[in-house]
């Protein structure tokens, strides 16, 4: 009956709730089941998936975070909605949330969010930046005067950040993330073996091909789609070299945001990369992306345990903290 404080990333793809006290509680699909008919929202998260697989006819999927077809913020509370009640129950008092965003959202994009976390039954809604989320979500010293740099990687954005005392010297943010690498993969099987193959698949590939790291054992896997001339079901293999080669594009725009941070650091904070390395954060890290960092920049990197919830973890964090 107490009011709670959760921390919340809504993400392109999925959406986390946490608390400080008990860690995860849910994290679901970012999608909507929405009645064909009515335009209501019925169902949220896995059951929505499972609703329009089971009655395509009825129910039509919706993504709010990137669907222009629907009203995406009505949609958004929609979801929240049934997220805060099969996270913290039916509570007389609402709760507190703490919000991780993206930096590169507008005024009235914040304020977009904000209205929706409020319309799903938040009592107050607070906003800070994913990567400094993930960075307290990753057990960084907020207190050290020491130059810390993290990189979160979401589903369609990459931040990266080197963060001083609690707050971001320098930041960028590039629109490549998880999605980008589907679809890169989703272009390379098109162009190179005339196979259409659709996201899903694509998704499976990155995660079982994906490995950036040096000297690992080639791996390779049979691809089902459909031929591009003609329709036809066909199957081709596919390598782990291949798949490097198919994410070249967006594995690049990510490592020249990295670069692009550290040369805007200054000498003292350069030291401080060098001696603490980079942590890697969020759902689209690639396996091997910090040994792959290590080869090509030289710099030690590690992948966070938690990487795919230290942004809602940390909004929790900070949440409380803000309470004291």
């Amino acid at each position: 009956m107490f009011r709670k404080g959760i921390g919340l990333d809504i993400g392109t793809t999925h959406t986390v709730i946490c608390t400080v006290a008990d860690g995860v509680l849910l994290k679901e699909p970012t999608v909507a089941a929405v009645d064909v008919d009515t335009d209501e929202v019925v169902e949220a998260g896995e059951t929505a998936l499972k609703m329009v697989h089971e009655s395509p006819d009825k129910f039509r999927l919706c993504w709010p975070v990137w669907d222009p077809v629907v009203k995406s913020a009505h949609v958004l509370a929609a979801i929240l909605r049934i997220f805060f009640r099969r996270a913290i129950g039916r509570t007389v008092l609402r709760p507190q949330v703490m919000v991780s965003i993206p930096c590169d959202l507008t005024e009235a994009q914040s304020n977009a969010v904000e209205d929706a976390v409020l319309s799903a039954g938040a009592a107050r809604v607070h906003l800070l930046e994913a990567p400094l989320c993930a960075a307290l979500g990753v057990g960084l010293d907020f207190a050290s005067p020491t130059g810390q740099m993290l990189v979160h990687i979401g589903a369609s954005r990459t931040e990266a950040a080197m963060i001083f005392i609690g707050d971001m010297v320098t930041h960028i943010t590039v629109q490549t993330g998880g999605k980008q690498f589907d679809n890169a993969i989703i272009r390379y099987m098109r162009a190179r073996h005339k196979l259409y193959i659709g996201a899903r698949t694509a998704e499976q590939i990155k995660i079982r091909l994906a490995d950036l790291a040096a000297g690992h054992e080639e791996k390779k896997i049979d691809v089902k789609g459909r031929f591009v001339d003609t329709k036809v079901p066909r199957v081709v293999t596919l390598s782990s070299r291949e798949m490097l080669g198919a994410v070249r594009e967006p594995l690049s725009a990510v490592l020249d945001a990295i670069v692009s941070v550290v040369e805007q650091t200054g000498d003292d904070m350069r030291a401080d990369i060098a001696k603490g390395g980079i942590v890697l954060t969020g759902g689209g890290v690639l396996n091997g992306m910090d040994q792959l960092l290590a080869d090509v920049m030289g710099l030690r990197a590690r992948v966070a345990a938690n990487a795919d919830t230290a942004a809602a973890e940390g909004a929790a964090l900070a949440l409380e903290r803000l309470g004291k």
